[in-house]
């Protein structure tokens, strides 16, 4: 037997630096699919796509790493994941279908998804759609790719939720996959006291609104917090953005308190997780995204906007995180830190959170049933 996930699209897309995919990316499905080999001895692989010319394979930790070079265009779509696509993936599929396909796409879809699709179901061997996101496209196209899914896994039960209530999901096996952390790596340590350090992991790109983060850093050091600073790690998507942040940085007079890191491979986010005292995610067009969850399990709480998806789905804001609008996320941090007391029950919270809701076993767990139920034809 062989398993497979696909993720449709070339890890930059995804605002991931492609040589560090293995070890940065998707590691719940990583983790899980290894746990899977090791109890069945079946074979297991994760696809991408590349824009490198040729297609390349690698093993990682026992799982087949394979990627296929996107199909280039003139008009640049093929820099857009919703409209990659790539037919040396096709033809891969068509001579070695996996006996079942996790299909790993936001509610949007894609053509090449639905090709893919077609390609799975004439070989008659099964697929999974996973999806992220709170946004979906209605199309005959999409109806017909979800509706030949064996089933539908979704990251949160509020997602799940909000499918239901959807014509183009009636009556469709719609299930819960959460994106579990290894609470063995990903866990607290002890601080001295809080300096209300913030932490921001993403990519450097205007729609992440790490504008945000500075401000409330500047709010926070002319509030009494003069030893505030905030640590920024990420790949740079936009040079004009992040010239914009640093000319923000040195108006603010924040030259000394913000430091721009860059990439960090994911074993090294561990310790500035544990160190932070407040994790910033200032955008309101964030889906389910495992830095918040690796912040939360190593006891530092989430700053997030409150908007449907995202945040929402795993923060109650006061008891384990924070949620505003943008026009009041300074002040919200402000209010966080005075209040001590709080802010250690928040941090609390956050780490029950974590372990209770989004650990590694529930992940496999319904992993290990998804794939099974698929090879069962239940």
């Amino acid at each position: 037997m062989k398993i497979a996930i696909l993720h449709p699209f070339t890890p930059k897309a995804a605002g991931v630096v492609e040589s560090s995919v293995a070890t940065y990316h998707s590691q719940p499905h990583l983790k899980s699919l290894k746990r899977y080999k090791d109890k069945t001895q079946n074979a297991c692989e994760i696809h991408y796509l590349t824009s490198k010319f040729s297609s390349y394979n690698y093993d990682f930790e026992g799982i087949t790493y394979r990627f296929f070079p996107v199909d280039f265009k003139f008009n640049n779509d093929h820099k857009k994941w919703k409209k990659q696509q790539s037919k040396k993936c096709l033809k891969f599929y068509q001579k070695s279908t996996p006996d079942v396909s996790i299909i790993n796409m936001s509610g949007h879809s894609s053509p090449f998804s639905y090709d893919l699709s077609k390609v799975i179901l004439n070989k008659g061997k099964k697929y999974i759609a996973m999806l992220g996101g709170q946004h979906y496209s209605d199309n005959d196209r999409n109806r017909e790719y979800y509706k030949n899914a064996h089933h539908i896994l979704v990251h949160t039960h509020l997602q799940k939720q909000s499918m239901e209530k959807l014509e183009m999901f009636k009556d469709l096996d719609i299930r819960v996959f959460p994106l579990g952390v290894d609470c063995d790596v990903f866990k607290p340590s002890q601080k001295n006291t809080t300096q209300a350090k913030l932490l921001y992991v993403g990519r450097i790109v205007e729609w992440k609104r790490i504008h945000l983060a500075i401000e409330a850093l500047d709010k926070l050091v002319n509030n009494g917090f003069e030893k505030a600073s905030l640590d920024i790690i990420g790949p740079v998507f936009s040079e004009p953005y992040l010239d914009k942040l640093k000319k923000l940085v040195e108006d603010k007079g924040l030259d000394n308190k913000v430091n721009f890191l860059g990439h960090k491979e994911h074993n090294e986010l561990v310790r500035y997780f544990q160190e932070a005292d407040l994790f910033m995610l200032p955008s309101d067009k964030e889906t389910f995204g495992m830095v918040m969850i690796e912040a939360m399990a190593c006891g530092t709480p989430v700053a997030g906007i409150d908007c449907p998806g995202g945040p929402k789905d795993v923060i109650t804001s006061g008891i384990n995180g924070l949620l505003s609008q943008p026009e009041n996320y300074a002040q919200t941090v402000l209010e966080y830190f005075k209040d001590e007391k709080k802010s250690y029950e928040v941090s609390k919270n956050a780490k029950e959170k974590a372990i209770t809701d989004f650990s590694l076993d529930k992940t496999y767990q319904v992993l290990e049933s998804s794939i099974n139920d698929a090879l069962s034809n239940e």
